[in-house]
């Protein structure tokens, strides 16, 4: 079933939807003159939530260049992004497509597939003139998509990698003497990962590049043919990084707390567990760390950073403004504003974006051209899927019935005009094996997957924090909402008939063969749990070999390993990073031997052989248990051996295999 037949099917009025270039042809242009037709400039941010303007219940913010758009501007107060990760939601604004048709549903995609439309190729055929500024997203990098020209300016970056990212910027700053790695370093500096100071002059960040570069296209714009301009700022994504005079201000407030309950991770998809720890994991493992208070503080300074990075865009924004005035193109520009998607900023105990809370999926989405449309604010919903057929009506252009078939979304410059009797009752959104449904009561997400989904009261529980998927007394509304998705995706049918959650048994003790590697899946979670591990191992010659007899590893940032080493018995017990070695006073004896490791609930660790202990040492602690759904932090295991990815925890190396001298290992775990 096509969305349109769908959203027919279920009551959403579609009174000019379709707009006034729908019974055109294709290529012809609803202005007798190319030079009425308007210029139509495109401005996007990345992780600016909805809510991160001052209109939309934000006024700490200090943002008047968005006020000044909001103020004169037509306002969509429920914009959905419908893809809350970059290259899922980048994909469906150029297509005009869901994720379920251009095949991204995360930032590991590779290009829409061949034949997908581009509104870029649309509006060049249409005879716009196409200028990209800042960051797409596309893959690869430098790929033109039907742009005339691109100022790129991709990516802020992370790592030392992205210092060989020679895009437009990069060259940019090389003049300078800079890179990316000049400014990213001060990641690792900083209290919490990610979040100081710009260091250098404003000219060098990222978004003023983007500001300065788009003020200087608009201003050599050809003023005999129309142009689509589509500038792309960097910000506020993290590293959260705006020169101190914007945020200076928003760290002496107290800003909005976030929006989160203990173990609430718990009551909601695994994969929300599985997005808190996937990128930049030193954040939520800071946060961890800290006490109530310091996490309530450090979570205050990393949105200082994230609105001074608005205030900072906002400038930027200010000055494109005066540029298109003072080139006299103001008057005929439409000016849209929008983010690719939103981000967390420790709202249910995630930072980040992915999931189809309001502050990720929900973003801002304004029209400004007082010349053609009077200021209003909008509550029918829209998404990004609507944007491409918007952009060709805008420009006055027709649509073929091939890409009319095509595409997902709808024209909304009936409602932009003012038209009341345009509707749309709901908004949906696709994100990592999840899709979801906003109306105005209910929202809903189902993860065929796992057999896991979200259901929240809109009316009486607007933060999120109460998921009622698994409530008896709301089976039939959920059963309701899973017709609609089904309407409109008709393959979730067959994947929701066979949801169920997966199933983990408990055991008292593991045993495992010499040479095995237990995935996570099968892997018994172990925070917060005692352990003991015993292993029957054999020295098969006159000397013992050196490696580890088990290692259980959790992402890098805990876990523990029984190893031999030159002949010694030893422990290497990971706790926040930090590892803690013990070590046997003597050589092992030759022969069939049971060697073991203990630690207790007060961090005392023990080796034993044959029973007896023979060494110790102290901890901190056990593995500490962090935020979210256990069946997701559990480890990797190896037993006797340890592959090149793992980072060893304790005095072996990973390329000693001793699988050849151990019968198999234990493993006890007490709650």
């Amino acid at each position: 079933m096509k969305r349109r037949d769908f959203i027919q099917k279920t009551g959403i009025g579609l009174a000019g939807v379709f707009g006034s270039f729908a019974l055109r042809p294709f290529g012809v242009p609803l202005f007798a003159n190319s030079r009425e037709r308007p210029n139509i400039l495109f401005i996007t941010t990345d992780y600016q939530a909805g809510e991160d303007i001052p209109l939309f219940g934000s006024p700490f913010l200090r943002m008047p260049n968005i006020d000044r758009l909001c103020n004169e501007g037509v306002v969509f107060q429920r914009h959905y992004c419908t893809a809350s990760i970059s290259i899922p939601s980048r994909y469906t604004l150029i297509t005009g497509q869901y994720p379920h048709s251009h095949g991204a549903h995360d930032n590991t995609g590779a290009w829409v597939p061949q034949g997908s439309p581009l509104f870029m190729e649309q509006l060049a055929q249409g005879g716009y003139h196409l200028t990209g500024v800042g960051k797409m997203h596309f893959n690869p990098w430098d790929r033109m998509a039907g742009f005339h020209e691109r100022i790129i300016a991709d990516r802020k970056g992370n790592s030392e990698y992205d210092s060989g990212h020679m895009d437009d910027y990069a060259r940019f700053l090389a003049q300078h003497n800079l890179n990316r790695m000049s400014y990213l370093r001060k990641q690792w500096l900083s209290d919490i990962f990610g979040v100081y100071d710009w260091p250098f002059a404003d000219e060098f960040h990222i978004d003023h590049y983007v500001g300065e570069q788009t003020v200087r296209a608009i201003e050599q714009a050809d003023s005999n043919r129309p142009w689509f301009m589509w500038s792309s700022f960097n910000g506020p994504h993290n590293p959260w990084d705006p020169p101190a005079r914007f945020s200076d201000r928003y760290k002496r407030m107290d800003l909005p707390e976030a929006r989160a309950v203990a173990g609430e991770l718990q009551t909601k998809p695994p994969d929300h567990t599985r997005l808190r720890y996937n990128y930049t994991r030193d954040v939520v493992d800071r946060l961890d760390q800290a006490g109530p208070e310091e996490s309530k503080e450090l979570i205050n300074r990393l949105r200082a950073g994230h609105f001074g990075g608005l205030s900072f865009i906002d400038e930027q924004i200010g000055r494109i403004m005066d540029a298109l005035e003072a080139s006299g193109q103001a008057d005929n520009t439409i000016v849209i504003f929008s983010s690719d998607h939103g981000c967390e900023l420790g709202d249910h105990h995630n930072i980040h974006k992915g999931n189809f809370y309001e502050r990720s999926a929900r973003v801002p989405m304004i029209v400004w051209s007082p010349h053609r449309y009077s200021p209003r604010k909008v509550d029918t919903y829209s998404s990004h899927v609507d944007l491409f057929p918007t952009f060709l009506s805008m420009a006055g252009l027709g649509i073929s019935r091939d890409l009319g078939q095509k595409l997902e979304g709808f024209d909304l410059t009936p409602v932009i005009k003012g038209d009341d009797d345009y509707s749309q009752q709901q908004a949906f959104n696709e994100i990592r094996g999840g899709t979801n449904i906003v109306t105005d009561d209910w929202k809903f997400s189902i993860y065929p997957s796992d057999g896991s989904g979200e259901l929240y009261d809109r009316k009486n529980d607007p933060d999120e924090l109460i998921n009622l998927f698994d409530n008896s007394d709301y089976q039939d509304i959920r059963r309701q909402l899973t017709e609609r998705l089904v309407a409109f995706y008709p393959p979730l049918a067959g994947q929701v008939e066979q949801m169920s959650s997966p199933v983990f048994v408990e055991r008292d003790i593991y045993r495992w063969e010499s040479g095995k590697h237990i995935l996570p899946a099968d892997a018994p979670y172990q925070a917060g749990k005692t352990l003991r591990v015993n292993a029957n191992i054999n020295s098969n010659g006159d000397t013992w070999g050196s490696g580890p007899l088990m290692a259980a590893y959790i992402s890098g940032v805990h876990g523990y390993s029984l190893y031999i080493r030159d002949g010694y018995l030893a422990c290497g017990f990971r706790r926040w990073g930090r590892d803690t070695l013990v070590l046997s006073p003597s050589r092992l004896p030759e022969g069939s031997l049971r060697v073991g490791l203990s630690v207790s609930r007060d961090g005392i660790i023990r080796l034993m052989v044959d029973g007896e202990p023979i060494s110790s040492g102290k901890v901190e602690g056990l593995i500490p248990v962090q935020e979210g759904h256990d069946r997701v932090m559990p480890p990797h295991i190896f037993i006797g051996y340890s592959p090149a990815w793992v980072n060893p925890i304790g005095g072996y190396d990973n390329d000693q295999d001793i699988t050849g001298q151990i019968s198999f290992v234990e493993l006890q775990l007490n709650s």
